[in-house]
């Protein structure tokens, strides 16, 4: 078993050796990633690793990437099942166990998304510009609530420092070939909108260039899009509940609709099978 030490400076495992070929293959790992054995305190780069020599000892021996085709293969060949009202109940549970992070990010992403509405133009411009990755933090840090890992409210910046331009560009190209879809036809934007919607998670959480996170969500989300359709209505009418309250249930609804949604994510997308 191997720990691996992310961009972002922190440690993630234990991973075994196919998972690491996999990343690999994916891009999402390379010769100079730095892995360290159980039992060990030292890391070293993956082509220093002697048993990881038959998986990148020399970069002839890499396999080619995978198009986003065969990466959305392997999710689909999961045959994952999207329940609802099972994520709607996890996210509950989550939000209120873990106040800090789930409420406490909210309150982050709002509170700046707000703050920046109120300045004319230059707010416009610099929302265009950190929406994707403040948002693709804050799934960042409700994926690893969920995964049992210890976050803080302030993690919601990490997609600052971890995936800024490849978060930046899916949330970017994302919104404008909706936008494109709605006017054109109004049913393509839907299709859209509702297909992309794990492009930002898998950005931040698989390290995946936007263009393949953006492909690779649809294809999976084609053959579960009416019942996440069906999701993201529900979850925009919680949105709009919270709204009516005075705004203040914002800051309870908004956590819940996105921890709801990253619980089907790790369904689909997790390290493992749901």
């Amino acid at each position: 078993m191997f720990f691996l030490l992310g961009v972002d400076g922190r440690e993630y495992g234990p991973y075994t050796a196919d998972q690491i070929r996999q990343w690999m293959a994916e891009g999402r790992a390379n010769l100079d990633t730095r892995v360290r054995r159980d039992g060990e305190t030292a890391s070293q780069p993956i082509r220093e690793m002697p048993e990881l020599a038959g998986i990148g000892g020399a970069a002839s021996a890499l396999p080619p990437p995978l198009e986003p085709g065969q990466i959305a293969a392997s999710y689909l060949a999961r045959n994952a099942q999207v329940d609802i009202g099972t994520a709607f109940s996890r996210a509950w549970a989550l939000i209120w166990e873990y106040p800090g992070p789930c409420i406490g990010g909210a309150a982050i992403v709002l509170g700046v998304s707000l703050g920046l509405a109120l300045i004319p133009l230059l707010g416009a411009l610099a929302t265009i510009v950190i929406a994707g990755p403040l948002n693709g933090g804050f799934f960042y840090v409700l994926l690893r609530r969920i995964r049992g890992e210890a976050v803080s409210a302030g993690d919601v910046f990490v997609g600052f420092g971890i995936a800024f331009a490849q978060l930046f560009l899916a949330h970017l190209v994302v919104s404008l070939l909706t936008c494109v879809g709605l006017v054109l036809c109004i049913l393509p934007g839907i299709y859209l909108a509702v297909g992309y919607l794990f492009a930002l998670p898998l950005v931040i959480d698989k390290r995946m260039e936007f263009w393949t996170a953006m492909e690779v969500s649809r294809q999976v989300v084609h053959r579960h899009w009416w019942i996440i359709f069906a999701y993201a209505i529900l979850s925009m009418l919680v949105i709009c509940l919270g709204a009516l309250l005075c705004g203040v249930g914002l800051l309870v609804a908004m956590p819940l609709v996105m921890a709801g949604l990253m619980c089907i994510y790790e369904d689909l997308f997790g390290s493992t099978p749901a």
